[in-house]
């Protein structure tokens, strides 16, 4: 299962980093602390903390606790977010009807999420990045409703 603790762990390996040298660079006294974050059932890391583990990992908070598609569209920002919400808005409302018009408003980051999130193969995927997009207030779940 791929969770913030294999996250970790994974991330930690990749880099070579051992337990107490990764204690080390986000400051934690012990080694034990960072076995606590990599261990299934174990305690992840304080929010407070978690942006100094996603530092000495060289990755992000958001790859840490949601996984790597989550964090491909955190990266991308929130105007992209809001430029691709509201065209959405516009499409489903009707009032852009020709595919030019489309074009125009489309910027190459707005494709660029779009082409990543059809390559998403489960529901779930799908709904974690739709719970990003709420959490970012650039979307709501029943707008595609009206």
């Amino acid at each position: 299962m791929d969770t913030i603790h294999t996250r970790i762990k994974q991330r930690r390996e990749e880099l070579g980093m051992s337990m107490k040298e990764l204690a080390e660079k986000v400051g934690v006294s012990a080694w034990q602390t960072v076995q606590q974050w990599e261990k299934e059932g174990g305690t992840a890391p304080k929010r407070s903390r978690l942006q100094a583990v996603a530092d000495a990992l060289q990755t992000t908070p958001e790859f840490l606790t949601y996984g790597s598609a989550v964090a491909q569209v955190a990266a991308l920002g929130n105007e992209m977010l809001t430029s691709l919400s509201t065209l959405l808005t516009d499409l489903e409302r009707g009032m852009v009807e020709d595919r030019e018009r489309r074009r125009k408003l489309l910027s190459p980051q707005a494709v660029l999420i779009g082409a990543a999130f059809d390559k998403l193969t489960t529901k779930r995927q799908r709904d974690a990045i739709l719970s990003q997009l709420q959490a970012f207030e650039v979307w709501e779940w029943g707008e595609l409703e009206k």
